[in-house]
């Protein structure tokens, strides 16, 4: 496994947090300015960045060159990898937030909709409204799942088609874009729901293709993609606010995130503190722990603080920020190290010894 090219991809997944983070840290008092006319588009690109890298990095540990094996024990182990990835924290994070969901005037959840919040099945359906979650971001591990669920059985037809697996996945993506397309201002169906956003992943799974085909060769034209997709997003943001209304629709945000993983996969062999270095790495690593538990932090901080009348001067706005977002990491790195890493260690050994089946390295790779 190369790990010259895991560290970068790790790396940014902490800035594609961040950037989520930076968005709702506007809740609180002091720090309304984060909430900037293209805040939403803001946190989009962060979940955007997050489906891309999630196909590319699924199909570079799992499927690599022809390595995965369209068997049942194969499809077992990728998907109790990924459970034990996402559960712990997210139904520890499920009932924390509890509270908020049950007192909320504006985020209120459906009591009736807790049992499919909390199987993350609620994104599955375009149709309908489940309310929002207990912890409101959790509605991208419901993608997620969604795409995990369905990793198994594309691999083994994409392993059937040999050669020609590149001729399904750009028909897949073609349809779940003429799809969104057509249904992006339906008052039924909800394009950002998981069925729609797949799309980012299997377009994922495609940038890992063209990078497995081009990634021994050296063209000048690999050291653009990066700046090429931050300025994408660059020019989406100045479109936010010069036409005063939201980018419509996720579509228009792959061409950045594709761009950007692509950028930063070319980088692999790069030693800088901004992209492979070892604090980076630790970051990235705890950037699940992070995107999941920053929401809920935020929102009890808020509660805390407007009860006591917190007011903050405008010259300390950013040290504010900076305090802020170092207890909330400090926060997510020890659940990382002290509650997510050892019961998703602990609860892969138990579900593989429960479920017989053999315990691999590729399962175990991505934390």
């Amino acid at each position: 496994m190369n790990t010259e090219l895991i560290r970068p991809l790790t790396a940014l997944r902490f800035y594609a947090a961040f950037l989520v983070f930076s968005i709702h840290a506007s809740m609180l008092p002091g720090l309304e300015w984060l909430g900037h006319q293209g805040a939403e588009l803001q946190g989009r690109l962060g979940v955007s960045v997050f489906f891309v890298l999630s196909g590319f990095i699924m199909t570079y540990v799992y499927y690599g060159e022809d390595r995965y094996e369209p068997t049942r024990a194969s499809a077992g182990r990728f998907i109790i990898a990924r459970l034990t990835r996402i559960f712990p924290l997210h139904v520890l994070t499920f009932f924390l937030a509890l509270p908020l969901g049950l007192n909320s005037n504006t985020a209120r959840i459906h009591l009736d909709a807790l049992p499919q919040h909390l199987l993350l099945l609620q994104e599955f359906s375009p149709f309908g409204d489940l309310g929002n979650s207990p912890n409101k971001v959790a509605w991208t591990l419901s993608c997620e799942m969604f795409f995990y669920l369905l990793t198994p059985p594309l691999f083994m037809l994409m392993l059937r088609l040999g050669r020609n697996k590149v001729f399904l996945l750009i028909g897949l993506f073609i349809a779940i874009a003429i799809a969104t397309t057509v249904y992006y201002s339906s008052a039924v169906v909800h394009v950002e729901r998981a069925p729609f956003r797949w799309a980012d992943y299997v377009l994922g799974i495609l940038a890992f293709f063209f990078f497995q085909k081009v990634q021994g060769k050296q063209r000048a034209w690999m050291a653009w993609l990066l700046p090429l997709g931050v300025l994408w997003f660059a020019g989406l943001m100045a479109m936010e606010y010069l036409r005063d209304e939201s980018t419509p629709g996720s579509l228009l945000l792959l061409p950045g995130s594709v761009l950007v993983v692509l950028g930063v996969g070319f980088q692999r062999g790069t030693k800088s503190w901004f992209l492979a270095s070892d604090t980076m790495v630790r970051l990235g690593e705890a950037s699940f722990a992070l995107y999941i538990v920053h929401e809920l932090l935020l929102r009890y901080s808020r509660v805390a603080l407007t009860k006591f009348g917190f007011e903050i001067h405008w010259l300390l706005w950013i040290p504010w920020l900076i305090l802020v977002f170092a207890v909330v990491q400090w926060i997510a790195m020890q659940l990382h190290l002290r509650f997510e890493m050892p019961l998703q260690d602990r609860g892969r050994k138990w579900l593989f010894r429960v479920f017989r089946v053999e315990k691999t390295k590729a399962a175990v790779v991505v934390k």
